[in-house]
């Protein structure tokens, strides 16, 4: 399982190669298309609610999304270009709704059942499994801010039910370069959109590595996984 760090250098590569290779718009074109047969499941019963909790931010955090949650059919896996022999595994991301239920405080309910489990290529039935979560927060929601993503592969939210992650204060509301400037990413890289784009911050996985003063410095973003039985 990939978590959303590793998509993310997934899709930017993907694009570059595409690109390169001038058959992005058809590779694109077959995965879109693939992607539409992919059903929703109408009757979903396995419902979890995740919760988040801001903990000592250093101002106002606003969420700046839904609580996106990736879908792969491991069992299954389709060609996406018939000349180079590229083949890929099903997968759909669903947006599911926030809502804020305190102060710094949001859940989500999210099913792990939410696809529809059928043979979409007549070589057996695809099983769908559910891969990563991922949300945001900004400072106000400017492009150009620090955008401190909240993100992990299920299968560890599952086992430890809860997990942290954990952020520079500094990087509040601009994540800044040696000099002073506002650093940004993605301005100009090949097959991803053109403007302004703020710093996307994963975040540390534990405290490991850290000293006393440091932690003065730090906040975090805990996420809690919870059965609804």
């Amino acid at each position: 399982m990939k978590p959303f760090t590793s998509l993310l250098t997934a899709a930017l590569l993907s694009a570059a190669s595409l690109s390169a290779c001038g058959g992005s718009e058809n590779r694109m074109s077959i995965q879109e298309q693939t992607e539409k047969r992919f059903q929703l499941n109408p009757h979903p019963t396995k419902a979890y609610r995740i919760k988040i909790k801001i903990n000592d931010a250093p101002g106002p955090l606003k969420l700046i999304g839904d609580m996106y949650v990736g879908y792969t059919a491991q069992n299954c896996s389709y060609v996406i270009n018939e000349l180079e022999g590229a083949s890929t595994n099903p997968h759909k991301d669903i947006p599911n709704k926030i809502r804020q239920i305190g102060q710094d405080e949001y859940e989500s309910i999210i099913y792990f059942d939410a696809m529809q489990d059928e043979d979409y290529f007549g070589k057996g039935v695809c099983k769908w499994e559910v891969e990563n979560f991922g949300t945001a927060f900004k400072a106000t929601g400017k492009p150009e801010e620090t955008t401190f993503n909240v993100s992990d592969v299920m299968e560890k939210l599952i086992e430890k039910k809860t997990l942290t992650k954990y952020y520079w204060k500094a990087r509040y509301p601009y994540y800044r370069n040696e000099d002073g400037s506002i650093a940004l990413q993605n301005d100009g890289i090949e097959g991803m959109p053109k403007g302004v784009i703020g710093y996307v911050y994963f975040g540390a996985d534990s405290l490991k590595g850290f000293n006393k003063e440091q932690l003065k410095n730090l906040f975090s973003i805990s996420v809690t996984l919870e059965e609804i039985k």
